[in-house]
């Protein structure tokens, strides 16, 4: 014979807290029965009666039913009650039910940089296969951190030297505040792909950031790179 269960209340109770904080609010959900009764319905014939099972809550827990995460009240052999978890919120059980909130999300705040401070600036001109120091504007003397480099007549290049690093990106005027975060390599840039007008970020080998403005190319068989540069000691 086929049995149906249903469930009837034992001692019903049933709250809803909530407390919203912006995006802290939380809310608690009691489970609504404190106890729950399990019967068979089907008719019987006479002479024939059930004896109702009656379980109180023994568990809480949180469950995945059809891939959603639900609030599960068990009582023992009585079966269970559930309902689904608020959407977004993270749930936990405690005693006779569950607590969820909203999650909180931190943002840490952005640093706040010192304003900057030059240690160097000025023009420069480098004649081609001579050599620029960005820490004091010197061409042709020790400690440099620039190479112009002429490889042939046609194929020349802006080579980083001694520990200095160069990174073109997109050639605009970033200044300290962006030049401190460009991608910065070692590798050697063909002076084709910096025209007149260009803005490139450097990192001398001392470890200072700078940017020089390419302001012109002159000269007939040997060229002259003129530049203005800026250098900052923080």
């Amino acid at each position: 014979m086929n049995k149906t269960i249903t469930y009837l209340a034992g001692a019903a109770t049933a709250a809803l807290f909530c407390a919203a904080a912006g995006s802290a609010s939380a809310a608690e959900f009691d489970c609504p029965l404190t106890s729950a009764q399990r019967t068979i319905v089907n008719p019987l014939p006479g002479g024939w009666w059930t004896t109702p099972q009656v379980n109180s809550l023994s568990e809480t827990k949180i469950v995945t039913i059809g891939g959603k995460k639900a609030l599960m009240c068990v009582y023992g052999a009585s079966g269970s009650i559930q309902r689904e978890a608020p959407v977004g919120q993270i749930c936990s059980t405690k005693p006779g039910g569950f607590k969820c909130t909203v999650p909180v999300i931190l943002i840490p705040p952005t640093p706040i940089l010192p304003p900057p401070v030059t240690y160097s600036t000025g023009p420069a001109v480098v004649p081609q296969t001579y050599q620029v120091n960005f820490d004091n504007g010197n061409v042709g003397g020790a400690g440099a951190d620039l190479w112009f480099q002429a490889v042939t007549h046609a194929e020349k290049y802006l080579t980083p030297i001694n520990g200095a690093s160069i990174a073109v990106g997109d050639r605009s005027n970033r200044g300290r505040d962006g030049c401190r975060v460009a991608s910065f390599t070692t590798a050697r840039v063909p002076l084709a792909a910096v025209p007149v007008g260009s803005y490139i970020c450097m990192k001398t080998n001392q470890g200072r950031i700078s940017q020089f403005r390419i302001n012109g190319i002159t000269g007939l068989a040997v060229k002259n790179l003129e530049m203005g540069y800026t250098t900052w000691a923080n």
